[in-house]
């Protein structure tokens, strides 16, 4: 009896233990998709600078980050907001009546 509690005692801790790491794995994988939309988002909002300052890739970069620091906001913030502004300054064409999308 005494040998069948030790061995369930151990699968529980075995079971416990999984889902410590199932817990840390998820936390793990939010922080890279975080950090990989961030990425994507400060590449396009460098596009826009590039397009529409005629400046080069490093210099999108310096000005987002130097706004980052200046306003003490995020550099995700700050492509947000410049991707937003393009967006209502060239939004995507709408449709015709009886179109799809697709």
């Amino acid at each position: 009896m005494a040998e069948r509690t030790s061995e369930l005692e151990k699968t529980i801790a075995e079971l416990r233990e999984n889902q410590r790491q199932k817990r840390q794995l998820e936390s793990e994988r939010s922080a890279l998709s975080d950090r990989l939309e961030t990425r994507k988002l400060v590449d396009r909002a460098k596009g826009i600078l590039q397009r529409e300052l005629m400046i080069t890739e490093e210099e999108a970069y310096s000005t987002i980050r130097r706004e980052s620091q200046d306003r003490r906001k995020s550099m995700k913030e700050i492509a947000e907001s410049i991707v937003l502004n393009d967006e209502l300054k060239y939004p995507p064409p709408r449709p015709r009546a009886g179109e799809s999308r697709h």
